[in-house]
């Protein structure tokens, strides 16, 4: 099996299109292709159905991905046993905790693809940290921000909730609902004056700080929330609803956060080099 087709089939599955692969893997859209053909055509399987939002993964590919990035790391951890530990490049980096844990994995993994000797160490909130993956709203002035992709803000119900159904739905239809509030939000603000608006107070059933907190409590029929989604992002046991009219457009950016002269040479300005391609395709898509 060829290495580098078993690359680019991991970044399509990742990126959700063959478009989106070229970009991250600085090839041309049809080397993406082709390189999914030859893996289908070695195995026989088919790895992809296309959807009109992107590459939906077959059963086959969801194992392959599996397989295959188990081999790939075993690849690059071959090639770090002859490379001198000390030349290898450090980065600090701090991860709000707001951040989906699902791109932050896409993300890493495709910096250890560009930058195969970078070792990473993630610091807790309260350390020093070279970079910090957050949302814009959340980067603090005076930073400098490179934006990597965007999220729009939906009404996450459980499958069996009532709000999962119902043709139309308003803030006011919250009232009373089991809640799950998202304490590290940087919109927590705004839906506390919309809701005290309109006179809303949603049952608040737990007060969480991280996104797949709030996310696993939803899914197990705990409550409602409101949070940020990326829109590949797959949820089990949960209804995803953009028709709420006070979230209508509200979304935000997340990416990479940093002082200015830290970013303009060393470890961050290669890794910086390497999200531009994440970058230049949410510009795109914009």
């Amino acid at each position: 099996m060829n290495l580098r087709n078993l690359k680019y089939f991991c970044a399509a599955y990742e990126a959700g299109s063959t478009v989106a692969a070229a970009r991250l893997c600085h090839v041309t859209q049809p080397v993406i292709s082709n390189a999914i053909a030859q893996l289908e055509e070695e195995l026989g399987a088919r790895l992809f159905t296309r959807q009109q939002r992107g590459l939906a993964p077959t059963a086959a590919a969801i194992r392959l991905f599996r397989l295959g990035g188990k081999l790939l790391a075993d690849a690059d951890a071959i090639v770090e046993t002859f490379q001198d530990a000390a030349s290898h490049p450090r980065l600090s980096l701090r991860i709000h905790a707001t951040v989906s844990v699902a791109h932050v994995q896409k993300l890493l993994r495709h910096l250890k693809r560009e930058l195969t000797h970078l070792e990473l160490s993630v610091q807790d909130e309260d350390q020093a940290a070279d970079v910090e993956l957050t949302s814009q709203g959340c980067a603090g002035e005076g930073r400098a921000f490179l934006p990597l992709w965007e999220e729009q803000y939906a009404l996450l119900v459980p499958g069996d909730h009532p709000l999962a159904v119902q043709e139309d739905i308003s803030l006011a239809d919250l009232n009373g609902v089991a809640f799950i509030e998202r304490t590290q939000c940087e919109m927590a603000s705004y839906w506390h004056a919309g809701l005290s608006q309109f006179k809303v107070t949603p049952d608040v059933r737990a007060r969480v700080d991280s996104q797949e907190w709030a996310l696993g409590l939803v899914a197990a029929g705990v409550g409602v929330t409101m949070a940020p989604l990326h829109p590949l992002d797959r949820l089990e046991g949960i209804v995803v609803r953009h028709d709420l009219a006070e979230l209508q457009g509200a979304c935000r950016q997340v990416g990479l956060a940093y002082e200015p002269r830290a970013g303009e040479s060393g470890t961050l300005a290669d890794v910086l080099r390497a999200c531009e391609p994440w970058a230049r395709a949410l510009a795109v898509a914009a």
